[in-house]
């Protein structure tokens, strides 16, 4: 069939005055940009960096966010009830403050004796900052002062038993504005824990036995068990391609690492011509 008839720091940049907007100097690194923990894997460990040209002070909480096709949104109450890692973790230290090229070390641990729920649980660990205040030159005035407070999110998965699967649908060849072609695909989970990996699109034109070549790839690509689906787009960069073969894969990366989630083939029919 043709395609063309049929994805974090997954981290989250919460922001007081948008990023964009935000002048070199207000900044702040945090890593990984997740974590697992689990009875087997019961503490775990944030960098928070700062690589501004002055001192950040900021605060340590948790936020719970619900996972949507294309990102995530505020977790309603009665979901946060199923959903929430929180009350079962600690984090320390709860504030802190960083001079100059200076870092901190965030733990994430299990309570101990918590009792654990079985299956998945989901926060999100939140880095704000106090707002500085920076003035942004513009052309046509002598300075504008304005607050700027930044904030960073990772989520923390804690989990208890279960396995994770999940599957490739929706898979359609599109162009973008510029007429450049990229692959829009859904991953679905359909396992009690969350899937976490990439997308590797792969062809092989029907004139060249034997030679495959990598179109695209998406990484940090994750399938939460709270949203139906998540939408994934790779771009190509290319105008068109001849006919031939359209391979899709969701491999596994980090703790699923060397794991194929799923593997999708497409005849991709030539290009259709057309009379001048």
């Amino acid at each position: 069939m043709a395609i063309g008839k049929q994805f974090s720091v997954l981290a989250i940049l919460i922001a007081v005055a948008s990023l964009l907007a935000a002048p070199a100097g207000a900044s702040m690194g945090l890593y990984p940009l997740r974590q697992v923990l689990s009875l087997e894997n019961p503490q775990a460990e944030f960098t928070v960096s700062n690589p501004s040209d002055r001192i950040i002070e900021g605060r340590v909480s948790w936020i719970d966010l619900a996972a949507t096709e294309t990102g995530y949104a505020p977790a309603e109450p009665q979901m946060r009830e199923t959903l929430s890692a929180a009350p079962y973790l600690i984090v320390s230290p709860a504030q802190f403050r960083l001079k100059p090229g200076a870092r901190i070390t965030i733990t994430v641990r299990i309570r101990d004796g918590a009792p654990l729920p079985k299956g998945e649980r989901r926060s999100h660990l939140l880095i704000e900052t106090d707002a500085s205040r920076t003035a942004i030159r513009k052309a046509s005035t002598n300075g504008l002062a304005v607050d700027i407070g930044l904030g960073v999110s990772a989520p923390v998965i804690l989990r208890n038993g279960g396995k994770a699967k999940a599957s490739i649908a929706e898979t359609k060849l599109l162009r973008d504005k510029e007429g450049l072609l990229f692959l829009e695909t859904s991953i679905k989970p359909e396992g009690a824990l969350s899937s976490f990996g990439r997308i590797v699109v792969d062809y092989s034109p029907a004139d060249e036995s034997g030679e495959t070549h990598r179109l695209g790839m998406r990484e940090n690509v994750a399938g939460y068990t709270d949203a139906r689906r998540r939408k994934v787009s790779v771009p190509f960069g290319f105008v068109s391609l001849k006919a031939g073969e359209v391979v899709v894969r969701y491999e596994g990366a980090e703790e699923y690492e060397g794991r194929i989630f799923d593997e999708r083939r497409y005849d991709l029919a030539p290009p259709v011509e057309t009379a001048d």
